[in-house]
């Protein structure tokens, strides 16, 4: 539904921050702001933090951070549309028609029949498990695997019988459609009759996060009869590569403890929650992909990853694991021993084992170099440099200098090698484009270059604060030069504001971000004012200064590329010579 930002504002406006969340918090006056309980982390002493003049919140604990319409969001689940319409609806405001194309109704219509289609299926199946005779089979191996009924009925766990058209009829009786039964996944056609999909198994339903059956996962009873699992086809709302089981019920649990234990199977996930683990979801067998992460990103800033113990689920901890690095996320591996999976290590040991080995999850580069010193033989150099060359790559992705540091000690004190050596091999790795590099140098300098990042952050800060300051300074500099990713996209959202009004806010800047990392920093920054008595002169001196770091990072940068070329006999590129030798002559007699 797309609505005019005239709107979004008159939302806004209507929408005092302090009141909103003093609905879901018990807000105290500190000073100018006020101070809560974060409500998505676990916490003794407030530090959730209220800008009723900035109109913004910011929790000093787990950095969550937004405006009101990101506080309604990530508290109730909701898209910022609904968030939106929400808070219209809480300011007595009518939201706007929306013009909808006569493709755009067919399809929420054929959307709205499928849902109802699933709800229908799901109440058959279990009506079945628990009514149906044939169903004691079933029943059997449900209570053999330990599930109690309370957790039968939470999951929605059913049975679908032998029968090729029990929940044909059933579904038809109800009025439903033969065709809209076959999209859905739930019956098939052979060219002369329809017949159910699901015969013969345990039924696990498959919720989105708003709770609403998208699609099913099937056991057969028969463990000679193949597959042993079946899903549903994918569907307009089921791909499996963007949705997490057990979402729905774990959300507020991750939300408190801001971490997710993402497992592989559906058994797992119920388990946990039997055991009162309840931070947990699955990804139904498959990698964890891009649009999975991103789910996670909304509900938490830790991921712990806890496959089954066997040579697959070894396989499938590392997959994706690129996607991880970059992911901003912190990310833990969690070894399993003594069990093939947590299902099993609970009803073994118990919930105090799955705490414990939560507890001692590692690092991904911890756990890759777990697994490659079992592959290779360390006792001697060339075992250890292979070792060390596969491992150095992912440590260079890291973007946290002494997350990186750290990293280094660890493998150099495995591997038996000197920590300085490796930080030398460290800093030989290539990285494709020259502006990669130049971001890869900065990040693994120390002492001066903290003052370069800090200028930066600085401009940042003091522009999200004056955006008048913004206006007048943004053409001397040029974002290129912002070696932080975050801080770049933050100015990219100043300068999209900036074209169409006279002034902006840090709430409109977060309502141009989707990442909940970003608007944490944009809240942080927002929330700490600068000390500064001429913020004209001050921004002139961070622009400077961020000037002059950048040309100097550049200059050695160019002075290893040139001496690397001439070192191999390769001709040197005029238009980076030229580059280095303007630079010279302006750095001539300076300290660089």
């Amino acid at each position: 539904m797309a609505i005019s930002n005239e709107f979004i504002e008159e939302v806004r406006s209507r929408n005092d921050i302090v009141a909103v969340l003093g609905e879901y918090l018990n807000l105290k006056k500190a000073g100018r702001n006020y101070r809560a309980l974060c409500p998505f982390h676990s916490e003794k002493s407030p530090s959730f933090m209220v800008s009723a003049d900035k109109q913004i919140f910011h929790c000093f604990g787990c950095q969550a951070g937004g405006n009101v319409f990101r506080f309604v969001m990530k508290i109730d689940n909701l898209t910022f549309m609904e968030a939106v319409e929400k808070l219209a609806k809480r300011a007595g405001l009518t939201m706007p028609t929306p013009v909808r194309s006569k493709e755009a109704i067919a399809r929420n219509k054929e959307k709205e029949d499928l849902y109802a289609a699933n709800e229908l299926a799901g109440k058959y199946y279990e009506y079945c498990l628990q009514k149906l005779p044939e169903a004691k089979t079933a029943n059997n191996y449900l209570h053999k695997r330990g599930l109690s009924p309370e957790i039968l009925k939470k999951f929605r766990i059913g049975y679908a019988p032998q029968s090729g058209e029990g929940f044909l009829k059933a579904a038809l009786g109800k009025g439903a459609k033969q065709e809209v039964l076959q999209k859905a996944g739930l019956v098939n056609y052979n060219g002369s009759r329809y017949y159910d999909y699901f015969r013969g198994r345990v039924i696990y339903p498959i919720l989105d996060a708003k709770g609403r059956i998208v699609a099913f996962g099937a056991r057969t009873l028969d463990d000679t009869k193949q597959p042993k699992y079946l899903n549903s086809a994918e569907s307009s709302l089921f791909a499996k590569s963007k949705l997490l089981y057990g979402l729905n019920w774990a959300s507020a649990s991750i939300r408190q403890k801001n971490q997710v234990l993402l497992l592989e199977g559906y058994m797992d996930v119920i388990a946990c929650h039997q055991f009162g683990v309840e931070n947990c979801v699955a990804t139904m067998g498959v990698a964890l992909g891009p649009d999975q992460i991103e789910l996670i990103k909304r509900y938490a800033g830790q991921i712990v990853i806890l496959y089954d113990s066997d040579q697959a689920g070894v396989a499938a901890a590392l997959r994706g694991l690129d996607l991880l690095i970059d992911s901003g996320l912190e990310v833990r591996v969690a070894v399993i021993n003594g069990a093939k999976d947590p299902d099993e290590l609970l009803h073994k040991e118990g919930r105090a084992a799955l705490d414990q080995v939560i507890a001692s999850a590692m690092t991904l580069v911890e756990y890759r170099l777990q697994q490659l010193v079992k592959l290779t033989d360390i006792t001697g150099s060339q075992g250890k440099i292979f070792v060390a060359n596969e491992l150095l790559p992912l440590v260079a992705r890291i973007k946290n200098i002494l997350e990186q540091k750290e990293e280094v000690r660890k493998i150099a004190q495995r591997l038996e090698l000197n920590e300085e050596t490796l930080f030398l091999q460290l800093k030989k790795i290539e990285v494709k484009g020259l502006r990669q590099r130049i971001t890869q140098s900065v990040l693994e300098q120390s002492g001066a270059d903290t003052g370069f990042k800090k200028a930066q952050r600085d401009l940042i800060q003091l522009f999200l604060n004056d955006s008048n300051l913004y206006k007048q300074w943004q053409d001397q500099l040029n974002p290129e030069e912002l070696q932080d990713p975050d801080l770049r996209r933050i100015w990219e959202g100043m300068e999209t504001l900036a074209r169409d009004r006279d002034s902006f806010t840090p709430s409109e800047v977060i309502d141009l971000l989707e990442d909940d990392r970003l608007t944490g920093i944009v809240a942080q920054l927002s929330f700490n004012q600068l000390d500064c008595a001429d913020g004209q002169k001050m921004a002139g001196e961070l622009i400077k200064s961020i000037n002059e770091s950048h040309k100097k990072e550049r200059y050695k940068l160019l002075s290893e590329e040139i001496s690397r070329m001439l070192e191999k006999s390769e001709p040197v590129n005029e238009e980076l010579y030229a580059e280095y030798k303007k630079l010279t002559k302006e750095f001539k007699g300076t300290k660089i």
